[in-house]
């Protein structure tokens, strides 16, 4: 236990503080091993990073965020490198079946596997009333007859053709989800994502990783300089390139998409049974401008991360709370 000590108490004398106290951390000897102790165990991590971890599937930016992002993946390795396994606490839930609104807490516990210890616990919150699933954005026609359109909140979107601008706009218009029981399962799996994620990173001390700019964290994660240099040049010219560009249209910072992502949405592609039509209008709706030839009007690592998400909860929401695999089960 940490001892605290008054040197000297002097009152309300009008000096800066009541008193001087001295707060003894224990020897010095004792505070050096500590503090080499911490700098082995970030020469460590920065290790793990450079040969364990891999950009935009455990790690990446969310475009508007600027920072790094712990995600659901890099999470479930961090836990398995510190032998932690994470345990659903509690499960609340508020559901209105009138409207559909349905909101989920979620409380997860880590525990040291080998000891049974408690380490930590987060908690994750979602609700059908966040305006990704309470709303939808459809083209203009799409509008049902009983929507006033006046009254609708819209994008307008440049159009393009071969990467370059035709001169003509459309608009997107946001209107109700009219079918909120089937985001339940989304949502109780976001909240559960939230928590897990929080929740790692406060136990293995990972925020301050986290909290790195974009370039920061390429060297941290062992991204040669040459290659860095490139992907900023890149950043550079598709900015340039995109400028005026609809709203969710990532400006990545490779000119092509990324093999893993790319095949990460054809494997979804495939499970679901779509054809090539209905990936790019599905494709539309993820990025917010308009996919008519998929292979070549999606460019960019970010973007084909964007799409596979769009998928995967496309599949989420067809499914029932039924589905839920038994570890999101509450008690």
């Amino acid at each position: 236990m940490t001892e605290i000590t008054v040197v000297n108490d002097r009152g309300a004398s009008g000096n800066a503080g009541n008193a001087i106290v001295d707060i003894e951390f224990g020897s010095v000897t004792e505070f050096k091993k500590r503090m080499m102790d911490m700098k082995q165990k970030l020469n460590f991590m920065e290790v793990f990073f450079k040969e364990v971890m891999v950009k935009d599937e455990d790690f990446g930016t969310i475009p508007g965020t600027g920072k790094p992002t712990l995600y659901k993946p890099g999470a479930e390795k961090l836990l398995e490198l510190y032998g932690f396994a994470a345990l659903i606490k509690s499960r609340e839930e508020e559901k209105n079946y009138d409207d559909g609104y349905y909101r989920a807490i979620l409380t997860v516990q880590l525990v040291h596997r080998a000891t049974g210890t408690i380490i930590g616990e987060g908690v994750g919150e979602c609700s059908s009333y966040e305006s990704k699933y309470r709303y939808r954005w459809v083209y203009e026609n799409k509008i049902p007859n009983h929507i006033a359109k006046e009254d609708l909140l819209f994008e307008e979107k440049d159009e393009w053709k071969n990467n370059v601008k035709t001169g003509n706009t459309y608009k997107m218009f946001r209107i109700p989800n009219d079918d909120l029981f089937s985001q339940w399962n989304t949502v109780l799996k976001m909240a559960h994502k939230r928590a897990l994620t929080g929740v790692t990173l406060q136990c293995t001390r990972s925020s301050g990783i986290f909290m790195q700019e974009e370039a920061e964290m390429d060297e941290y994660a062992g991204v040669p300089e040459e290659d860095r240099k490139k992907a900023r040049g890149a950043q550079g010219r598709v900015a340039s390139a995109n400028n005026g560009r609809a709203i969710g249209a990532s400006a990545g910072g490779q000119s092509s998409g990324s093999a893993t992502q790319k095949n990460r949405v054809l494997a979804i592609m495939k499970k679901q049974g779509l054809d090539w039509n209905r990936l790019a209008e599905e494709a539309t709706f993820a990025l917010g401008h308009e996919v008519k030839k998929v292979i070549t009007d999606i460019k960019t690592e970010d973007e084909w991360r964007k799409v596979a998400e769009h998928l995967e909860m496309f599949a989420d929401v067809n499914g029932s709370l039924d589905d839920i695999p038994e570890e999101l089960r509450g008690s």
